[in-house]
């Protein structure tokens, strides 16, 4: 009968792998955490630099995304951003009376981006102002 692979040493390969696979997410998750750490402070130092000159609104930074053109800069315009406390203030009224919502379903309800629903739901999860249910999010008991 020949013999097959040793099955220790697929085991020993398999967990190498899953080693190899784990520190490489867990670099990913600490480069994440770190860039969003980074809009945060370029978001705070824009509200100083805007709240010092008395002036009016500086559109957010966006390093990450690749210019299209020359003319890009002159072809997008970027919203308004919402004062600070108004979206937070928009999902609490949102989710009040209500059952568990999602992202989207807040999105569609209050105006604001999904994006922007979603981070704000997941700092606010984070901080315990929200619960996470099943499905969305709700309001601690």
């Amino acid at each position: 009968m020949p013999k097959g692979p040793d099955v220790r040493v697929i085991v020993d390969q398999v967990k190498t792998r899953l080693k190899e696979i784990e520190d490489q997410f867990s670099r990913h998750r600490r480069l994440v955490d770190d860039l969003e750490h980074l809009r945060e402070i370029v978001a705070e130092l824009e509200h100083a630099v805007v709240s010092r000159l008395g002036g009016g609104h500086t559109p957010a930074a966006t390093p990450t995304e690749p210019a299209k053109g020359p003319s890009a800069a002159m072809a997008t315009k970027t919203p308004a951003r919402a004062p600070r406390g108004q979206n937070k203030a928009k999902i609490l009224r949102a989710l009040k009376g209500r059952g568990p919502m999602t992202a989207s379903e807040i999105a569609k309800a209050t105006g604001i981006s999904t994006a922007t629903v979603s981070t704000t739901l997941t700092k606010m999860a984070k901080a315990g102002e929200l619960a996470k249910a099943e499905r969305g999010y709700t309001l601690p008991r």
